[in-house]
């Protein structure tokens, strides 16, 4: 009798166990649904397209940190996601949800989320999202400088006249964290972010990615690097030339100005080549 009433004590006792842990758990919920959410495939498409143009290594924390900021949440996991071909994947963590989001293609991509699913706000308030509208008006609340458009799609979500892709390439909200090179200084104070030797970026100190490195500071991108901007991208003109007309050895930015190629680099303009030095 005594056996028979310890084992029913134990199964009662392990029915309890596995229900508080079915409660902490909100995937074991009855009343989930996995929904189509376009809320879910722009979020996804957009980290996506982020994380592909970056020239930062994403990690987890990068993700934590540009949800909270451009979508107002972070997730509280697990969470369930499902393709377009109706898989679905339990996401235990933020590693886990950069992994997918890197793999995403133009033949995989998500398109349904769990409902309900909790999550936590930029100011730390738990949410529970229970359907599409919810999430949808949950990511767009997150409007730092009150524009109207939510950051996630604002070029310029702090509007003060520098595009976030110059000054904040994770796209977190906090330019002091943002340092290409690991040199210590964040890009948006580093004359030269990359370590190229060519300026910040391109030489010209705008950052814009279009190779005006030249040395007159035209940005034409044909290699306008000599002395007196006269350089065509050939190799012509050096802004060497000695007071006696003489070139930098190969014709080239002689003398008289006319670079020709053909050894004018003596001082009366009409050098034969062999003479270089005539004054």
């Amino acid at each position: 009798m005594k056996t028979i009433q310890l084992f029913l004590a134990t199964l009662i006792l392990a029915n309890l166990v596995l229900s508080c842990k079915s409660n902490d758990n909100p995937t074991d919920r009855t009343d989930q649904t996995v929904e189509f959410s376009d809320t879910a495939k722009m979020m996804t498409q957009n980290l996506n397209n982020k994380i592909i143009a970056s020239s930062l290594a994403e990690t987890a924390t990068d993700l934590d940190r540009n949800l909270e900021f451009d979508y107002n949440l972070n997730f509280v996991y697990p969470i369930t996601l499902a393709y377009n071909n109706n898989t679905e994947i339990q996401v235990t963590g933020s590693a886990q949800l950069l992994s997918i989001i890197e793999a995403l293609t133009d033949a995989q991509y998500v398109t349904k989320i769990g409902f309900p699913f909790e999550a936590q706000t930029a100011d730390g308030t738990m949410r529970t999202i229970t359907n599409e509208p919810e999430f949808k008006s949950l990511v767009d609340s997150a409007d730092a400088d009150g524009d109207g458009i939510p950051n996630y799609s604002d070029p310029d979500d702090d509007n003060d006249g520098v595009a976030d892709v110059n000054e904040d390439t994770n796209h977190d909200g906090d330019a002091t964290n943002d340092d290409t090179n690991g040199d210590g200084t964040p890009d948006y104070q580093d004359a030269n972010s990359t370590n190229d030797g060519n300026g910040n970026d391109d030489g010209n100190g705008n950052g814009d990615g279009n190779g005006n490195d030249d040395g007159n500071g035209n940005g034409d991108g044909n290699g306008n690097d000599d002395g007196n901007g006269n350089g065509d991208g050939n190799g012509n003109g050096d802004g060497n030339g000695d007071g006696n007309g003489n070139g930098d050895g190969n014709g080239n930015d002689d003398g008289n100005g006319n670079g020709d190629g053909n050894g004018n680099d003596d001082g009366n303009g009409n050098g034969d080549g062999n003479d270089g030095d005539n004054g």
